[in-house]
């Protein structure tokens, strides 16, 4: 048990009528408070090592005030989490006909509060968690300190097994959830619940409240490496060759697919935002909205636009004066513009395929293959380093380098000419 009552006596406080007080301790967490009764004991009500009462008149008000401080504690929701001083103070007002609030956080409410400061993107990801914590419980409240390992190694073998859900077509997904969705998920309530303990611990004092830390090392599955999708410059060749369907959406993503391959691996979601404001004397620039809002530089990207990428450009040009392409027209929102797309080079893979005596694609092709394309061939076959290569993909600066680029304005010129030589590989 975390905390227990006993009664002391202490010889060496004899009063100079010759008793002995009692005290009551508590021992909490093994610290120990003390606290003076009005009871008092004479030599002839102890025993001879003086450490037990024999008058059960005596014994029996000295258990009736246990009773109390144990009935004080019993009624401290959390008790077991306070520092000793803390219990302490708790159990004494208790006893002197106060109240005492216990602590409690809802997991849920918290993260709905922390969401509402967060961008939109990353708000979504720790919405995607908790929602699927509320399908666990089987309720959308929580209290943090009942979040405890074991709680933990359910709620991630639910993940792992949980049936596939219905998308909102009524639909069953394919397949239950990747190692990666499963890591993802619990850390972001990691996050949530380090946020927590961040904000409602007062370590200095001895105040903890959220005492618990259950995210043991192993819990979350490390995420696996992505996996290699790369074409070769032959391949990529066969997909901007091939023929397709006038206005269909096999050529649209056609299209998308080899723009991004000439704006460095630019993402759907940048490609379908892109206004004219970030146009300027042919060069893009914008911030890279997968890592905007987790960068100091909030992941400033500058593009060189080439030949190859204006054409596509002026092809699906927005004539409303601030959207640089037309796929807000076409397209409610960047996720169904991004399924469309990857839909669509599915039916572009298939295109290739048939083409007698032809190079022969992946039949999942999808749009991640143009960002890992790009990267492969300028490194592999363009001859790039590494470092020029990270920064065209605008990948975040680790360690010293991190701390350097706060200064030192990023020059792209070195990854525009990776961009250029790629482009030239696969004329």
């Amino acid at each position: 048990m975390a905390t227990s009552f006993n009664y002391v006596i202490l010889p060496h406080r004899r009063k100079k009528d010759g008793t002995i007080p009692v005290n009551i301790r508590m021992t909490h967490h093994g610290k120990s408070k003390y606290a003076t009764t009005s009871l008092v004991v004479t030599r002839d009500q102890i025993t001879r090592k003086q450490d037990k009462i024999t008058d059960q008149i005596i014994l029996d008000a000295v258990n009736r005030k246990l009773a109390d401080y144990r009935r004080a504690v019993a009624a401290i929701d959390g008790a077991e989490y306070y520092s000793a001083d803390d219990l302490w103070e708790a159990v004494n007002d208790i006893l002197k006909g106060g109240s005492r609030t216990p602590f409690h956080l809802d997991i849920f409410e918290f993260g709905r509060d922390k969401m509402a400061a967060m961008e939109p993107k990353t708000a979504e990801g720790y919405q995607t968690s908790l929602n699927a914590l509320k399908r666990f419980i089987g309720t959308d409240s929580l209290d943090i300190n009942d979040i405890t390992y074991q709680f933990l190694l359910k709620f991630r073998h639910f993940l792992e097994t949980e049936p596939p859900l219905a998308n909102g077509k009524g639909k069953h997904q394919a397949k239950t959830k990747s190692s990666r969705a499963v890591s993802f998920y619990l850390s972001c309530l990691r996050s949530l619940h380090n946020m927590a303990r961040a904000e409602c611990n007062q370590e200095e004092t001895g105040k903890v409240v959220i005492p618990l830390q259950p995210f043991k090392k192993g819990l979350i599955p490390a995420q696996p490496m992505t996996q290699h999708r790369v074409l070769t410059a032959a391949q990529t060749k066969a997909i901007a060759a091939v023929q397709l369907r006038q206005g269909s959406q096999a050529e649209l993503a056609r299209d998308v697919f080899m723009l991004s391959l000439a704006m460095i691996g630019e993402n759907t979601i940048d490609l379908y935002h892109a206004t004219e404001d970030e146009l300027r004397d042919g060069i893009q620039t914008y911030n890279r909205r997968k890592t905007d809002s987790v960068r100091q530089d909030n992941a400033l990207m500058k593009v060189r636009i080439e030949p190859e990428a204006e054409r596509l450009i002026e092809r699906y040009r927005a004539t409303d004066g601030h959207h640089l392409l037309n796929f807000h027209t076409r397209y409610s929102g960047h996720k169904n513009f991004n399924n469309m797309v990857n839909k669509g080079l599915k039916d572009v893979a298939e295109a290739v395929n048939a083409t007698e005596g032809g190079e022969r694609v992946p039949e999942g092709l999808n749009f991640y293959y143009a960002r890992h394309t790009w990267s492969t061939l300028a490194m592999n076959t363009c001859g790039f380093d590494f470092d020029t290569v990270h920064q065209a993909l605008n990948h975040a600066r680790r360690g010293a380098d991190r701390v350097t680029g706060i200064y030192v304005e990023r020059d792209f010129t070195k990854a525009w000419e990776a961009n250029r030589k790629v482009l030239d590989l696969l004329k």
